[in-house]
C-alpha cells in the first residue's frame, strides 16, 4: 500500500532579476506521532514511509530521524507543482543523510537548487524545503 496526501496550495514567488520562480514548503511535526506510529505498527510503518536506501543511511538516533524524514518529505511534496504531487507517493521521495545534511531525491534523481533546512525540539519538527525553479 503506498501512501498520498491530498493537494495543497504552493507557495510561488516569481523574480524577474534571473526568470527564476521560488516555491517554499513548511511543514511542522509533533515528533510524538512518528513516536506513536513506530511503537504501534513498528517496521511496518517505517518500511510504508521510507526506503531501503533510507533506512541503512539514518544516522544513530532513529526516531529524531525518522521524525526529520517525514517532516522534510511532507514540505517537498508541497513545493510540487499539483499534477505531480497526485502522482508522487512517500517512497518517490528519498532523504539521503551526507555528512548530517539532508538531500533530496525524487524518483531517485537528486534535486539541485534545493534549499532544506529543519530545527526541532522535543515535541516538534519545522522543516522547510525552497526550490529555485528556472522559468
Amino acid at each position: 500500500m503506498r501512501i498520498k496526501k491530498g493537494n495543497t496550495r504552493n507557495h510561488r514567488v516569481s523574480s524577474s532579476a534571473d526568470d527564476c520562480q521560488v516555491v517554499a514548503g513548511i511543514d511542522i511535526l509533533e515528533r510524538a506521532r512518528i513516536r506513536k506510529a513506530i511503537t504501534d505498527y513498528g517496521e511496518r510503518f517505517v518500511k510504508k514511509i521510507f526506503t531501503k536506501r533510507e533506512i541503512k543511511n539514518f544516522p544513530e538516533n532513529r526516531e529524531l530521524y525518522y521524525s526529520i524524514g517525514f517532516s522534510l518529505k511532507e514540505a517537498f511534496w508541497k513545493t510540487l507543482p499539483s499534477d505531480i504531487q497526485k502522482k508522487t507517493y512517500f517512497d518517490d521521495i528519498e532523504i539521503i543523510w551526507k555528512r548530517k545534511k539532508p538531500e533530496i531525491f525524487l524518483s531517485g534523481i537528486k534535486e539541485k537548487n534545493t534549499d532544506v533546512s529543519c530545527i526541532y525540539s522535543r515535541k516538534l519538527i519545522l522543516s522547510y524545503i525552497i526550490r529555485h525553479l528556472k522559468s
